[in-house]
């Protein structure tokens, strides 16, 4: 009688446990993340982070600030979206108060691919610089 048991009629729906909120001005789109970022909510992420690069924004910040929990999917997807800004010639920024985003970020050893900012101004402002930087990297 066992061969006989069915799967139950009902679908279970995790819910999210991340919101996202996307203010665009003429300097930058931000894009302010709060809750977690795991396994249930990457495709989201993925998704949406690709859709703000594909329209072309002058800078694209990710406000994080709000992340309680970022686990290994989440760092990737924080890796994934700053390449594609690169290749897409978007200067990209990841504003980070809370241990949630930066710990992992140092204990891997991807500050220089994932510079951290201790707020969205702070990295604003260092977009800002950086088309000066990469000037004088140049010459």
């Amino acid at each position: 009688m066992l061969d006989q048991i069915a799967a139950p009629q009902f679908r279970v729906d995790v819910p999210s446990a991340m919101t996202l909120s996307v203010t665009a001005t003429a300097e930058a789109t931000t894009v302010a993340i709060r809750g977690e970022i795991d396994l249930p909510v990457l495709s989201r992420l993925r998704t949406r982070l690709g859709e703000e690069i594909d329209l072309a924004p002058r800078a694209l910040v990710l406000e994080l600030s709000g992340v309680s929990f970022c686990g290994a999917g989440g760092i990737t997807e924080l890796l994934v979206a700053a390449s594609e800004a690169h290749v897409s010639g978007v200067p990209f920024a990841i504003a980070a108060a809370g241990r949630a985003v930066r710990r992992p970020i140092r204990v891997l050893g991807l500050e220089q691919l994932l510079p951290v900012h201790r707020s969205a101004e702070a990295a604003l402002d260092w977009l800002s610089v950086l088309p000066r930087l990469r000037g004088s990297e140049r010459g």
